[in-house]
């Protein structure tokens, strides 16, 4: 096995530990918070800008109080973010419960059975006023809080079931009243939930267990602290990090930890020989992590990265040394992808500040330096030197570097799910094409917000004045010819078409229909009028010969586009074409809703010496009624149907019962779905002159259908 392959394993394993649902759900859990999260951080930072005289002058310019607002935010976000996550966990994990996909359990109990857990669980041994400590509050306790969602969400959800056995739930108790009846069923399973925590909260607090835990941990951080050399600097970053990774305050227990140390090495007559201001300023740039790092690595190499947009959100508490955006929204805990790199750039840029410290290249912090002094300002003023700025610029040079790939990986897998939600979207939009009802716009998952995003960007295409399109990627028109026997070009069917830089070729079928839903099919028809009118236009110019082009109509827009026909009046004077140059297609199957507005418009467009072509004809079960209905003078035979006309004589006695028809009306007759030659000359056999198929050609581009018309000749 080569190293890509083995690269590739381990990429997989990476994204099948990502996407579990336990760690997947908590992960949405967290970004939820995101908004609170970068409220409170940008307060914070704000709260702590280290330039001489902010304070004052802001101050003089809001008077003494001016703090006050920006704390009450700061207190009903940062502080209270254990709180706001026991509910966004709580409430992500439930979606994955069957009990609460089928309904069983409607989402709010395990959000308020979570909610409830956490203070059981976190109530102070002494009881007092304050139910919740500042610290079960607040980031310290993000651990806890997920443990206790996720705990309780699936302690909830299966006590409930086993209840719901032992007493099952009585449909006419309570007045019929559901949301009543499943409260009263689901109290006992709360109830039970609840106490489980009860209980564990005291052995946590009278067996001492959590003091037991925490002075575990204090006591490693003080032995490392004690050693003061490169192993025990690189010990302690690691340990810092991998608790900030699974949720756990990394920061306070560095802090306490070097607190004490600090006050041991005073005792003994001594002093810390690495200040914490060289944590700060050489590992911690932009936080635990080095995460600012992490924010450029996305700003630069992330290109269509979700969370490109969080990253410029995180750039200036950042700055200032202030990443709970990034270790909670983004998030890097419990994210595999940035387990690595979260781990080895503080790692790193200790190992190399270090060694230039000790090498003699630059000086140890001496002066005591603002946590949230921004990197590269810091350097400078903790060691009065100019080689701490070029050691912090390697630094911050080597972290990104670390960061990179990750970023590159996290957004490879992130690109791989929007194919996969585009796939299940596109499912949705041709299963459900005759529904005229919301399909997937107004869904909350990851399908709805790919048809938002596709909506967005045909909004932003077809709102553009330029012709033609622009770029490779636009969304642009291509022409299948219309054939005779021999080949010569008869005309042309215009069709749209769009390859998309991330979701490859998409279907004409799902634009229309998320444009039909996202109230743009009047904006797009006109779009695709009015570019294949432009080409035309364009090949008249060129001294090419005129051949009918054929310009498919969205049944919604014959419906509610009042103006239509007189768009297409305005265009065809405008490029100058003659209105005998153009068919306008209906697609047979599509045409359910049938109003005034529909009539007037194909009325007005016939009267104008356009053809009607109605298209699929021969499948639906109105195709004569429409041929009739809108003065249709071309008809489309149905692919399907030529494609099995060898298949047996009754198909051949089908097909030539239309022919027979169409040329007693008057109507023509254009054979679509020709791939083979025996498909070819059997429809011909049987009576139809035009055709329309891969046998002839695919859809070209404009210009390459022009010099397809050169070769092939025209009628």
């Amino acid at each position: 096995m080569n190293g890509i392959e083995k690269f590739n394993r381990r990429l997989q394993f990476v994204a099948r530990l990502a996407d579990r649902p336990l760690i997947a759900g908590i992960r949405r859990g967290y970004m939820y918070l995101v908004p609170m999260l970068i409220i409170g951080a940008v307060i914070v930072a704000i709260l702590n800008i280290p330039i001489p005289g902010f304070q004052t002058l802001m101050a003089g310019t809001f008077g003494e109080g001016w703090k006050t607002l920006p704390l009450i935010i700061h207190n009903a976000t940062l502080q209270v973010i254990s709180l706001s996550a026991v509910l966004c966990i709580s409430y992500s994990l439930a979606g994955n419960e069957k009990a609460v996909q089928t309904g069983r359990i409607r989402s709010i109990y395990p959000v308020i059975t979570a909610f409830a857990s956490y203070v059981a669980f976190l109530t102070p041994k002494e009881l007092t006023d304050a139910v919740v400590s500042a610290k079960a509050a607040g980031a310290s306790s993000m651990f806890i809080a997920t443990f206790v969602s996720v705990v309780s969400v699936k302690l909830l959800t299966q006590l409930h079931i086993l209840y719901d056995r032992i007493v099952p739930e009585r449909m006419y108790s309570y007045n019929g009243n559901s949301t009543l009846r499943q409260a009263f069923h689901l109290t006992p399973a709360i109830l039970m939930t609840v106490f489980v925590f009860v209980l564990a909260n005291m052995v946590w607090h009278h067996t001492a267990l959590d003091e037991t835990v925490s002075g575990a941990f204090m006591n490693a951080f003080h032995y490392l602290f004690m050693r003061q050399d490169i192993f025990s600097m690189i010990m302690i970053v690691l340990i810092t990090q991998i608790l900030w990774f699974f949720g756990i305050h990394g920061g306070n227990a560095f802090m306490e930890a070097y607190n004490e140390a600090q006050t041991a090495a005073a005792a003994a007559g001594g002093s810390m020989s690495i200040p914490k201001e060289f944590f700060d300023i050489f590992v911690y740039f932009g936080g635990a992590g080095s995460t600012l790092a992490l924010v450029v690595a996305l700003l630069i190499f992330g290109s269509r990265h979700s969370d490109r947009k969080l990253a410029k959100g995180a750039l200036f508490p950042g700055l200032l040394n202030v990443n709970e955006p990034l270790i909670f929204g983004l998030p890097i805990v419990l994210n595999p992808y940035y387990f690595i790199p979260f781990l080895l750039a503080p790692v790193a840029a200790a190992v190399i500040s270090y060694g230039f410290m000790t090498a003699g290249l630059m000086p140890f912090p001496t002066e005591a330096v603002t946590w949230t002094m921004p990197i590269f300002v810091s350097g400078y003023l903790a060691t009065n030197s100019v080689a701490a700025i070029l050691v912090q610029v390697i630094c911050f040079c080597v972290a990104v570097g670390i960061y990179m790939p990750f970023v590159f990986i996290s957004k490879l897998n992130q690109e791989q799910g929007y194919l996969e939600d585009f796939k299940l979207m596109t499912r949705e939009i041709i299963y459900y094409q005759q529904s005229t009802e919301t399909r997937v716009l107004n869904r909350a998952d990851e399908i709805g917000s790919v048809a938002r995003y596709l909506a967005r960007e045909i909004r932003n295409q077809i709102s553009r004045l330029e012709l033609p399109p622009l770029g490779k990627n636009a969304m642009h028109m291509e022409y299948q010819p219309k054939s005779t026997i021999d080949g010569r070009v008869a005309g042309a069917e215009a069709l749209l078409r769009w390859t998309h830089p991330l979701f490859g070729y998409i279907s004409p079928m799902v634009i229309l229909g998320i444009a039909d839903e996202a109230k743009l099919s009047n904006a797009l028809g006109r779009w695709i009028i009015r570019q294949s009118m432009y080409d035309m236009y364009r090949g008249h110019q060129a001294g090419y010969l005129r051949v009918k082009l054929s310009v498919n109509l969205s049944p919604v827009q014959l419906n509610t586009d009042a103006e239509l026909g007189q768009y297409i009046g305005k265009l065809i004077r405008e490029y100058n074409l003659a209105p005998e140059d153009l068919d306008f297609e209906l697609t047979e199957n599509a045409m359910i809703l049938q109003s005034e507005q529909l009539q007037k418009t194909l009325s007005f467009i016939r009267q104008r010496g356009s053809d009607i072509s109605i298209d699929d004809f021969g499948m639906g079960h109105s195709s004569l009624k429409y041929l009739f209905d809108f003065s249709a003078n071309v008809v489309k035979l149905d692919a399907s149907l030529v494609q099995d006309i060898n298949n047996g004589e009754d198909r051949k006695i089908v097909i030539r019962a239309i022919l027979d028809l169409c040329r007693k009306l008057d109507v023509k007759v254009v054979a679509e779905g020709v791939e083979t030659v025996e498909q070819l000359e059997a429809i011909h056999a049987l009576g139809a002159d035009y055709f329309q198929g891969f046998y002839f050609s695919r859809a070209l581009p404009y210009d390459a259908f022009l010099a397809y018309m050169d070769k092939q000749g025209t009628i």
